[in-house]
């Protein structure tokens, strides 16, 4: 009968790709899928990923010729380890878990390299390390499950915050190097934190939320700065060299 509404789930719209645009104009939420239940097999994935992620970090950072104390050029290796493996979690509580093994797993990973490489590391900074972990690990966990999320502020959101910390160790470390009067930022880690914010970018899936994102990320900018300050102190303390 003409006029009648189709029962067609093409007309209907009911087969539509996920990361399109619904008719109404909104964003379609991202497609749900189940994520890894098994606890220990998530965790062993947290560990090792850590493990391997703190390792590089310690290595990709001593390639720069510029003394910056206790600034981290590579600090994607620490961010979006816990993000992704958070987004693997099938649960939001597990995800935290697996967001606190991760960044713990990644500073002992950092430590056994710089003990290797380096004659006189301060291991007692590291204590600072792993309280900032007891904090921020769990935070990135849980950000990783938003991406799950069919809301597209808490996609932008859950993508914004890790891109202001990897924003503001970045214009810290290109400050080092002005203040130095010598250009010092070796190409490697800047490959590695771009890599690492496409990536951030490509999981929050959608143009809409990908915009978000870095509304978020410009908008924490400043109070993640004044984070950082208060984590600088928070190491300098740890270490004992005041």
């Amino acid at each position: 009968m003409a006029g009648s509404p189709s029962g067609d789930p093409l007309e209907t719209g009911a087969d539509q790709d996920p990361g399109s645009c619904e008719p109404s104009g909104r964003e379609a939420p991202p497609e749900e899928w189940p994520g890894i239940r098994h606890r220990w097999l998530l965790l062993t994935l947290a560990l090792g990923a850590g493990f391997v992620c703190g390792s590089l970090a310690a290595f990709v950072n001593g390639l720069h010729p510029e003394d910056g104390g206790f600034l981290e050029l590579s600090v994607g290796l620490y961010v979006v380890p816990p993000v992704l493996l958070g987004l693997l979690a099938a649960r939001p509580g597990l995800a935290t878990v697996t967001g606190l093994s991760v960044y713990l797993a990644a500073v002992l990973g950092h430590l056994m390299v710089s003990v290797t490489l380096v004659d006189d590391v301060n291991v007692l900074e590291y204590r600072a390390w792993v309280l900032v972990g007891l904090v921020v690990g769990p935070l990135l966990g849980f950000l990783g499950d938003r991406f799950r999320s069919g809301s597209t502020f808490a996609r932008g959101f859950a993508g914004g915050l890790p891109l202001g910390l990897v924003a503001v160790f970045a214009c810290l470390s290109f400050q080092v190097s002005s203040v130095s009067g010598r250009v010092g930022v070796h190409p490697v880690p800047v490959l590695v934190e771009a890599l690492l914010t496409l990536l951030l970018l490509a999981l929050c899936r959608g143009w809409k939320t990908r915009g978000t994102a870095v509304l978020c990320a410009a908008a924490l900018v400043l109070p993640l700065a004044f984070g950082v300050a208060a984590l600088f102190m928070l190491v300098w303390v740890a270490s004992g060299d005041y």
